[in-house]
């Protein structure tokens, strides 16, 4: 990496950022269900090429205070700010360190996950060799690497209005100037004709893609000298010449080829075992594919990708899933819906598939070991079982949420081998549709509200720089409004909640404060007073469901 593109990051930060795909836990699970062994991540050795400011690794290091996280970049002024947010946590398990990826010295010994987000296509062809020998050379024998770049052929759009960009802004200095006049002329193109034909349209899609980028993200991401593509086979001939062999993706859903006609389908099918490369190429011309997350290991490591669903049963469920119909019988053999994530519904006739899908969603978002959910769901059912499959995702309504429309009853016949494969083989093919999350090892946060509710350390921190906090699910959680910012300021384990209502009640009758109702501040403050009991409740309720309280 050039001196130059030191001081841009220095000049222009590179937003924090967490990225819940790269966390050691998703990678420990995919490898896991593909037939390695990998390291338990209470315990691993990570490593960071590029991390910026380190939010994504300290994050990580604060949820698993067993594992050491080690993080490198260029540029120095993140690297000091990263530094800075350890001190003030205190945590002695991640450092970071200012360091040229050329420079790396040989000694680092071997790391269970080496994680490369947002670095590989934007550096120079001799650091990108860097970056895959690091892996060759560091990777664990069942360890996992995390590469991510930008992808042909979806990027060949992008790279044509990249380049009009660049050309355009290159007689301005002021990094803010550059990327308003790149997205005035995106825009002005995008505008130039009353009836837009193919080319304005694509220009649409641009203008509106970098509209949703922050300033930073859009200069280094478009602006860059340095923004280089790879089609999927030209990246693993690169990573097989260091010893490497491609894993999946870092995103299982993205590895379906579902949604094709018949005839392609097939030929999906019979690519799966001739040559996952290719089957993985032909995906992102179908697919148009602009950004690969591609996992890796060492070529000498035995895959087994079937993702036999007996893996499951070593691993931890969780799923944010309702009943579709809140009268739904769940003992009956009778095919329910169940809505999840984005809007997918998911049906199953399998009793005891149905009794786990509500108990998670009960329980949702702690994890339950998926040995425990087969008993729990065998204890809540009763009646014949039918050993039906669920069915795939569909476009109907989620509907409303349900409780639970079951009871316990008398044993049932089948036995506890039969209800444990047919729950496992549900989970791992709905895992790898995004329906249900799996996982390793379960977060360190509570969903219990206690007397004196305590918030992460890292959230209280991160609350006093801005809005958006890391949650211990390593996700980003943005707390709005004065209100619920004071709360999570104060929620150290030292305030009541007749506290926290005194001094949230102080704030909101000096008026620094407001209480909405239906997006419009509420003018009467005695009804504000009388609202802020349930609002404080409902505050709570949200950051333990988003993962931020801790016992």
């Amino acid at each position: 990496m050039s001196a130059t593109s030191a001081s841009a990051y220095d000049e222009v930060i590179y937003p924090s950022a967490i990225y819940p795909q790269t966390h050691p836990d998703r990678l420990a699970t995919i490898a896991h269900l593909m037939g390695l062994g990998p390291a338990a991540v209470s315990g691993a050795r990570v490593i960071e090429l590029g991390c910026g400011d380190g939010a994504n690794l300290i994050t990580m290091a604060f949820g698993l205070p067993g594992s050491q996280f080690h993080g490198v970049d260029l540029a120095g002024e993140p690297i000091r700010k990263g530094n800075q947010l350890i001190h003030t946590l205190g945590l002695t398990n991640v450092s970071l360190r200012q360091l040229d990826l050329l420079e790396t010295p040989a000694d680092l010994g071997r790391f269970d996950f080496i994680i490369a987000h947002g670095l590989y296509s934007w550096v120079p062809a001799p650091a990108r060799d860097k970056i895959l020998a690091l892996c060759g050379a560091h990777l664990a024998d069942q360890g996992v690497a995390y590469v991510s770049y930008n992808a042909y052929p979806g990027n060949h759009l992008r790279d044509i209005v990249r380049h009009m960009m660049r050309f355009h802004v290159q007689n301005f200095s002021a990094p803010m100037e550059k990327v308003r006049q790149a997205r005035a002329l995106v825009k002005f193109a995008a505008d130039a004709k009353p009836n837009p034909g193919l080319w304005q349209n694509v220009l649409k899609q641009q203008s509106e893609r970098v509209s949703r980028y922050t300033d930073a993200g859009f200069f280094h991401d478009d602006l860059s000298a340095i923004n280089q593509p790879f089609y999927f086979h030209e990246f693993m001939e690169q990573a097989a010449v260091h010893g490497l062999q491609y894993l999946s993706e870092a995103d299982l859903p993205e590895m379906l080829g579902e949604g094709f006609g018949a005839e392609v389908t097939a030929m999906l099918r019979q690519l799966d075992s001739a040559n996952v490369i290719v089957r993985e190429q032909y995906l992102d011309f179908l697919k148009g594919r602009s950004f690969r997350q591609t996992l890796l290991c060492r070529r000498d490591t035995k895959l087994d990708r079937a993702l036999k669903p007996e893996r499951a049963l070593a691993l931890l469920a969780v799923a944010e899933t309702r009943l579709v119909k809140p009268d739904a019988v769940i003992s009956s053999s009778a095919t329910e819906d169940f809505a999840g994530p984005r809007g997918a519904v998911i049906g199953t006739s399998h009793p005891v598939v149905k009794a786990a899908l509500v108990h998670l969603g009960n329980v949702f978002p702690q994890a339950v070991p998926v040995q425990d959910l087969v008993h729990l769901a065998r204890e809540r059912c009763s009646g014949p079982v039918h050993s039906t499959k669920a069915s795939g995702s569909s476009s109907k309504s989620p509907g409303h949420a349900a409780g639970e429309a079951m009871a316990p009853g008398p044993p049932r016949e089948v036995s506890f081998a039969s209800d444990a494969a047919d729950l496992a083989e549900f989970l791992v093919r709905t895992c790898a549709m995004g329906f249900v999350e799996l996982y390793t090892h379960a977060p360190p946060f509570t969903t219990h509200i206690s007397e004196k509710p305590v918030a992460s350390a890292l959230a209280r921190c991160q609350i006093q720089q801005g809005e958006v906090i890391s949650t211990l699910r390593h996700q980003t959680y943005k707390v709005e409004g004065l209100l619920s910012q004071t709360l999570l300021r104060l929620l150290d384990g030292t305030h009541d909640h007749a506290a926290l209502l005194r001094i949230l009640g102080e704030l909101l009758r000096s008026g620094a404060a407001t209480i909405t109702r239906e997006g419009q501040p509420l003018a009467n403050l005695a009804e504000a007073e009388a609202m802020l009991p349930s609002q404080l409740e409902e505050n709570l309720r949200r950051l333990a469901r988003a993962g931020v309280l801790v016992a």
